[in-house]
């Protein structure tokens, strides 16, 4: 009798744990990296910067009655794709949004111009534009400031406020070394819920996420030219399909974007918020299913991904049909003939090393394949947005990972039996290529 997949998984923890133990730091190396952290304790030119976007007040409407507003701040230029950028949530249906959302900058220049922009989410079209105003970071702003900012319609004609907070305080320590300013954090994200994919999974629940993470420090550590990026596999029949200048071709990608935009849709079902520890991560992918079962074993709960300048886009991936048709690198990545990083992630609690969050992330796309010479930057980019997550990156032919995925594998076909599968994908009339040869 072949063994059962929790035992399986159980037999190889142990190799996982052995995996993460290298990884940690010892006490002695610990002290070494707050040794070098306060090195440089010399104040620079240079300010940090804490900004709380609080609010607004008596927007415009952006629709017949009210507005759905949301807030971008940009250092530097909205089209330059390296500029800092940092996004609110949405508040719905209303002319006085309070979001209270926070913005950490380090090494800011002095007379650094921040470009601010109120908009309307719109759920069928483009979003609207309420306004912009801007605010001058400066040494005028050391300490803590509240700032009451008007909002500009056009050059003559304004209307509304915004709220803001700084805490400016000069750059000291590593920030100091930096040659540009860069975003300490924390993440922001937003969860996206479709009920009528939820239904299709076949599910006892009857939602679907799927979540998007603005990850920070993208450009510091892949670049910006997106020829560094990992470009669409060549060697692989089915991105050739996809990404073929076609008729075809054109139809799968059109099928993608539709995809992509509905499932990410932004509702009153999203959720938004920020996420500063790796506790924080875990309760957005695993707070609700650990309250239903809490003796769940999390390493067979698994996540494709994919991570293009703007995030993180990822979902759960699973043995349901219509569950594993969304998950697919191409869709995350809204057709995008680069992406940054892809592959597939799992995230739990290593209970043999404190009960540390482990997040186990590999290269495994056959779209995209990306190089496993990266997996230090994959590593490095989780390790600077979440420095209390333990990262383990590994190529996706790792014998470990062959072992757990196999495992998992074999976990998901006995659950799949269990249910009935449902026939009818919300999405067939989108493509003439049926899923089951389409491979993404």
């Amino acid at each position: 009798m072949s063994p059962s997949p929790k035992k399986m998984l159980a037999s190889i923890h142990d190799k996982i744990s052995s995996l993460v133990h290298p990884h940690r730091e010892t006490p002695n190396q610990a002290q070494t990296t707050i040794s070098n952290a306060t090195a440089s304790l010399t104040p620079s030119n240079n300010w940090d910067y804490t900004i709380t976007f609080i609010g607004a007040k008596d927007l415009a409407r952006g629709d017949i009655l009210s507005s759905d507003p949301y807030l971008e701040a940009y250092l530097g230029s909205p089209d330059d794709p390296t500029s800092l950028v940092f996004i609110t949530g949405v508040q719905w249906v209303t002319l006085n949004p309070k979001w209270d959302a926070t913005w950490e900058l380090v090494n800011v220049p002095e007379d650094t111009m921040m470009e601010i922009f109120v908009k309307d989410k719109d759920r069928m079209k483009e979003d609207t534009d309420l306004g912009k105003t801007s605010l001058l970071l400066n040494g005028k702003l050391e300490g803590t400031r509240e700032h009451v900012l008007d909002i500009w319609r056009s050059e003559s004609r304004k209307r509304g406020q915004v709220f803001i907070k700084t805490v400016a305080t000069r750059t000291t320590g590593q920030a100091a070394q930096l040659t540009h300013p860069s975003t300490k954090g924390p993440a922001q994200f937003s969860r996206h819920t479709s009920y009528a994919a939820g239904m299709l999974t076949g599910e006892k629940k009857f939602e679907f996420y799927t979540y998007r993470i603005r990850l920070y420090h993208v450009l510091d550590i892949f670049g910006p030219d997106v020829n560094g990026y990992q470009h669409w596999n060549v060697d692989y029949d089915a991105a050739k399909r996809i990404f073929a200048d076609t008729l075809e071709g054109g139809n799968i990608r059109n099928a993608l974007h539709s995809q992509h935009s509905y499932l990410y849709r932004h509702d009153k079902s999203c959720q938004y918020g920020a996420l500063v520890r790796a506790d924080d991560l875990g309760r957005l992918l695993h707070g609700q299913r650990l309250i239903e079962n809490p003796s769940q074993d999390l390493k067979m709960v698994v996540f494709t991904y994919s991570i293009i300048p703007k995030g993180l886009y990822f979902s759960e991936t699973g043995a349901a049909f219509f569950q594993d048709f969304m998950s697919k690198h191409a869709m995350h990545a809204n057709r995008a003939p680069e992406v940054v990083y892809s592959g597939e992630f799992r995230l739990f609690r290593d209970e043999h090393h404190n009960g540390d969050w482990t997040l186990l992330i590999d290269n495994n796309s056959g779209t995209y394949a990306p190089k496993k010479e990266d997996l230090p930057k994959l590593r490095e980019l989780f390790e600077r947005n979440f420095p209390d997550l333990v990262v383990v990156a590994l190529d996706h032919e790792d014998p470990y990972l062959k072992d757990i995925r196999q495992a998992t594998k074999k976990a998901e076909e006995e659950q799949a039996a269990q249910r009935s599968q449902p026939l009818l994908s919300l999405f067939g009339n989108m493509s003439s290529v049926s899923d089951d040869k389409l491979e993404m």
